[in-house]
């Protein structure tokens, strides 16, 4: 699955989200009436990219496969059976772009981080090592 329509709807509402936290600060968005910040930047990231992410591994693979929040804001671990086996980040959520980085059996880095465009590097990663 090509996540970068994902990515591009991730920049977008964390865009926005951004600007409705600035008119809260300025005062600007009690005087035009508007309702407080109903999410924050992680569940905006867990709901527009990570969780249908880890629904489409599920699927391809039959694997349970979950996640996790890890670290600072914007890095998930994926995890199979408990035990990690890629890092997600977005360095950067405004900019739409995702990065992953492969961790071998014992949780340490095995592969340099690149950017990910589809869930097949994922996938194919998963059906290597695990079998």
């Amino acid at each position: 699955m090509d996540i970068r329509p994902l990515c591009g709807r991730l920049g977008l509402e964390v865009c926005e989200a951004e600007r409705q936290k600035r008119m809260w600060q300025m005062g600007l968005a009690q005087a035009m009436r508007k309702p407080p910040l109903a999410g924050s930047i992680p569940q905006i990231i867990r709901t527009v990219l990570i969780e249908p992410v880890v629904k489409e591994l599920c699927r391809k693979t039959g694997k349970d496969v979950r996640y996790q929040h890890y670290g600072l804001e914007g890095y998930f671990r994926l995890l199979l059976r408990g035990k990690p086996f890629a890092v997600i980040s977005l360095p950067n959520p405004g900019n739409g772009r995702a990065f992953v980085k492969f961790l071998d059996a014992c949780g340490r880095q095995c592969n340099p981080m690149k950017e990910l465009h589809n869930t097949d590097v994922l996938v194919s990663f998963l059906r290597e090592t695990v079998g």
